[in-house]
């Protein structure tokens, strides 16, 4: 362990490292501990590791640092979460790869095992035999549904509260699609024995339960794509709209925990002018209702629970670099917050996991040019021991910076964007890099090893969280549902000129790159502002709005269609008019388009559609299908065909 920090300490003393062109899959390949957990009493952890592209959990003895046990799959599966019930037990899950989606999704499906891999048990899910574990099993019946842990009920060793979404049949193949109403059970972590507690009447609800396991709130899904949530005094009492029971509540705010004592509920829902979203304080008894953070200006991202009381300890904001709120009232888990975040200021500081008594916690830290390091710290002696750095094969001084700034746009919204510049001599070419979604996501201030590999080449690389992006606030993101092809754009090209006003910056060599709807917004970018890009390139993209209605998985699921209806809308005159396959002839950038050929959220339709109406324009496309894959690069083959093709694609127009 001292060897690393002394390590870590001598890189920071060390003079910056000169430019270095580094390999393709140092920017690609994840973290090697991708989340660390402590045992209820600290003796051991848990720790997710990526070894040769898959993914295992090695347990290890806190005091002799040996690893005492684990589980890896014998399958191209991951394992996807672990959770400890007690020192001796954890449950885990699965996330397989699924036609359609290069990325592993999670299988529904729980299993037991001890802390030393032996006793390996599928407690619920649909593969009822030993061809993932390599274990004897039994038998037991085949649920068509996917599971999901509600509560570890922590004074009942043997058992855990978990929810049960059970699936529907699409012609010849089951789909987890949320249409049906979800199962609440009690799910012995040994045996896999269920006990069913009811049936909440919503479907794609997510429960919330108290320390002794009583649900007495769910939020869930309407058929219009909206948030909503529903209380109830007991187990025994009818469910009711939060609306109709506080008077005072907006029937769209979400649960996100309650206290241990069962009487208040915390709530996330919209604040203030901009509509931030923050979290609320509701007393049952008094009937109180009142916002714990105030002073922000973005949406809180994330909360801290006090382990002993259920209350809200901290919050954190994302702005620019986190900024942390904390509630009024006093708490040794708020001071403990406190005293990290001063310890590592200037940096994105998360307690991940706590023993039961809170005497020990595991804290991740990271940045912009930090993909996350790893420490225990102990809450008694006040000090922290490195455990680990995530992509120690990068050296830190070769990652550069991100500038943050906001850019006013006409109509007086503020949008916020991030520039990283490389390390080189002259002005560099620039990169406008669109973040998918878009509603709900934001480039936040964070590592992103693709931004660090654009930069490493030598580019600069522009990313912008135009309106409709989440992370800014209720009245931010709705103002651009039905604007995709509209005013988003106006954002984007707003930034771009703002960034080529940069003296580090050539702005006669300008491309526009993005995934999914960063690919539409890179090409209605070309298509609205031709005079500021030389060259566009669009991966797993969506080019005809219309499609969106017809092909893919989006129209499929519960809310699918009301989700559309409300961010692209129906209007058909619109739609054509946003849609890049109507506007080929308007594009004088060269163009490139990568697609998977198994994309089931953006079918590779799209992409056929569009080098058709480039070439009817009598425009030269640059074409790579990736075979077998889907929505997202995953495997390390899918990674370098994109990136290898992508680089090549830049190189060639910009330098």
């Amino acid at each position: 362990m001292w060897r690393s920090i002394l390590l870590l300490l001598l890189l920071t003393l060390l003079p910056p490292a000169a430019a270095e062109e580094l390999p393709i899959e140092y920017f690609v390949r994840s973290g090697d501990y991708l989340d660390v957990s402590l045992s209820p009493s600290g003796k051991r952890l848990a720790a997710r590791v990526r070894v040769d592209e898959k993914v295992a959990v090695a347990i290890i003895d806190r005091a002799s640092g040996e690893v005492v046990g684990g589980m890896r799959t014998p399958s191209d599966d991951e394992i996807y979460n672990v959770f400890w019930v007690s020192d001796e037990r954890l449950v885990f899950s699965y996330a397989e790869k699924r036609y359609g989606l290069d990325a592993p999704v999670g299988t529904g499906e729980l299993y037991g095992v001890d802390y030393h891999g032996r006793n390996v048990e599928l407690l619920a899910g649909v593969r009822a035999s030993n061809a993932r574990t390599g274990s004897k099993l039994g038998t037991k019946r085949d649920d068509y549904a996917s599971f999901y842990l509600v509560d570890v009920l922590r004074d009942e060793e043997k058992y855990v509260l978990v929810v049960e979404y059970p699936w529907s049949k699409d012609g010849l193949a089951w789909m987890d699609n949320r249409v049906k109403f979800p199962v609440v059970s009690r799910l012995n972590v040994k045996t896999g024995r269920k006990k069913k507690v009811e049936v909440l009447p919503f479907r794609n609800a997510v429960p919330y339960s108290t320390r002794d396991g009583r649900i007495l709130f769910t939020t869930y899904e309407t058929e219009e794509s909206y948030a909503a949530s529903s209380y109830r005094e007991s187990n025994d009492s009818e469910w009711q709209p939060l609306s109709d029971v506080f008077d005072f509540l907006d029937d769209e705010m979400s649960v996100v925990g309650l206290n241990e004592a069962g009487d208040a509920a915390f709530l996330r829902g919209r604040y203030g002018e901009e509509k931030y979203y923050t979290i609320f304080r509701l007393d049952f008894g008094a009937r109180t209702f009142e916002p714990i953070f105030t002073d922000v200006d973005a949406d809180i991202v994330d909360v801290l629970v006090d382990p002993d009381t259920g209350e809200i300890a901290a919050g954190k904001t994302m702005r620019g670099k986190p900024r942390y709120h904390y509630p009024q009232t006093d708490s040794a888990t708020k001071k403990t917050h406190q005293q990290l975040a001063r310890a590592f200021k200037g940096r994105t500081m998360d307690i991940v996991s706590r023993t039961r008594d809170g005497g020990e916690l595991m804290v991740r830290v990271s940045s912009d040019v930090n993909p996350g390091e790893y420490y225990f710290f102990d809450n008694q002696k006040k000090n922290a021991d490195f455990f680990w750095a995530n992509m120690s094969w990068i050296d830190p001084r070769l990652l550069r910076p991100m500038i943050l700034d906001e850019v006013v746009t006409d109509d007086g919204f503020s949008v916020p964007v991030r520039l990283t510049l490389p390390d080189t001599d002259g002005p560099a070419p620039l990169i406008v890099h669109p973040h998918g979604g878009p509603h709900g996501v934001a480039d936040m201030w964070a590592f992103n090893g693709e931004v660090q590999l654009l930069v490493n080449r030598g580019f600069a690389v522009l990313q912008v969280n135009m309106r409709g992006s989440g992370n800014y606030g209720d009245r931010f993101m709705r103002a651009g549902y039905k604007e995709w092809g509209g005013k988003m754009i106006d954002d984007i090209a707003a930034a771009t000129r703002w960034a080529m006003q940069n003296d580090a910056v050539d702005g006669n060599k300008v491309c526009a790159y993005g995934a999914s709807y960063g690919a539409y917004a890179s090409y209605m970018l070309a298509i609205r502002e031709p005079q500021l890009l030389t060259c566009v390139a669009g991966y797993v993209g969506v080019y005809d709005l219309n499609m969106l209605y017809t092909k893919g998985d989006v129209p499929k699921s519960w809310g699918g269609e009301g989700f559309l209806e409300r961010v692209i809308g129906r209007d058909k005159a619109q739609l054509d008019d946003f849609s890049p396959i109507n506007h080929a002839t308007k594009i004088s950038a060269n163009a490139m388009l990568i697609h998977g050929e198994a994309d089931f959220r953006a079918p590779i339709e799209h992409a056929h559609a569009m080098r058709k109406a480039l070439r009817k324009a009598g425009k030269d496309v640059e074409w790579i299908e990736i075979d077998q894959s889907g929505h997202g690069a995953f495997s390390m083959k899918s990674k370098l065909e994109l990136y290898e093709g992508l680089l090549g694609f830049l190189d060639a127009n910009l330098k």
